[in-house]
């Protein structure tokens, strides 16, 4: 009886298990660029001609893939200004970059006092999902760009047919 209670319990327990798991030390992907390295952009914004600006802000994403077909993304920054206003924007069009109407929002937070920025998104198709981590002034919608995947075109894509992700080159 002992042995078939046991054995219920680990079938429910791996049952409940997250299909995939890409966290901590082994993230989707830690390929943030500074939007001031990316060609182009030396004089974007707050960059004012120097290409090593915000290349001390860096970002990973984690992924959890609960069930078949949704992952949950923790989106992570640590090197951003404390108690400044950071804004997380998404777009699906990374593979054809400079359609910047199809960026949305994913979140928006006030960075911690350890310079630290967090986001979380669930998604059902994360394939060519790219992001641009944005800081905003008081009564700002759209900010200005400090990193990005999206502007130096890294984008997460599926690896079937375990769900986990990746980012092609990072």
């Amino acid at each position: 009886m002992l042995v078939a209670v046991i054995a219920i319990v680990g079938a429910s327990t791996a049952a409940s298990a997250p299909i995939t798991k890409q966290n901590g030390s082994a993230p989707v992907f830690k390929a943030f660029t500074s939007i001031c390295a990316v060609p182009g952009y030396v004089n974007y914004g707050n960059c004012n001609g120097d290409p090593t600006k915000y290349t001390n802000v860096t970002g990973k994403v984690n992924a959890v893939q609960a069930k078949a077909g949704v992952w949950n993304l923790g989106i992570s920054f640590t090197g951003v200004e404390a108690g400044r206003t950071y804004r997380l924007w998404g777009n699906r069009s990374a593979a054809n970059r400079g359609e910047i109407d199809a960026f949305f929002i994913i979140g928006t937070t006030v960075a911690a006092l350890d310079g630290t920025a967090k986001f979380s998104y669930q998604t059902t198709d994360p394939s060519n999902l790219g992001f641009d981590l944005n800081i905003l002034n008081e009564d700002e919608l759209r900010g200005t760009t400090v990193v990005t995947s999206f502007w130096s075109l890294q984008a997460l894509h599926v690896l079937n047919p375990d769900g986990t992700l990746y980012v092609p080159g990072a």
